[in-house]
């Protein structure tokens, strides 16, 4: 099988070398395909080299709008939407990581408010020594 990832069929389509692209599903998902003067080539992904697939086929669309392909083909006889789970597994260890992402964003947004009161110009000082004295009064009662 051979393939393309978008650079390299962006440079075969602006050669002339793309025919047409087909749509083709994959599960829930959709596959982009191109028919070259060498036979058909699969568009992957730069990165992982898997098979670049498309949950929503407006995207693939795009694609070929964007690499000046006028047409080509697509069918839904095999398109399974209700296969969506098992085509794109949750990730646990992501969402772990966006959570923390998200809180430590939030503290930041704190910090960076309580910056720019204590830059304000009307912002009263206290010195370290009072503070920790009324703290030790407040906790001695």
């Amino acid at each position: 099988m051979k393939t393309f990832t978008i650079e390299q069929a962006r440079s075969a389509a602006s050669s002339g070398g793309v025919l047409s692209a087909n749509l083709r599903p994959m599960g829930s998902m959709f596959t982009l395909e191109f028919e070259t003067r060498n036979g058909p080539v699969t568009l992957i992904a730069a990165v992982s080299k898997q098979v670049r697939r498309f949950g929503n086929p407006a995207k693939a669309f795009e694609i070929v709008r964007d690499l000046g392909l006028e047409g080509g083909h697509f069918s839904v006889a095999q398109w399974r939407p209700q296969e969506r789970q098992l085509d794109r597994p949750g990730r646990p260890d992501k969402a772990a990581t966006l959570r923390a992402a998200h809180h430590a964003a939030g503290l930041k947004r704190v910090l960076d408010e309580r910056i720019a009161l204590a830059d304000a110009p009307g912002a009263i000082w206290h010195d370290a020594e009072d503070v920790f004295a009324e703290m030790e009064a407040r906790n001695a009662r």
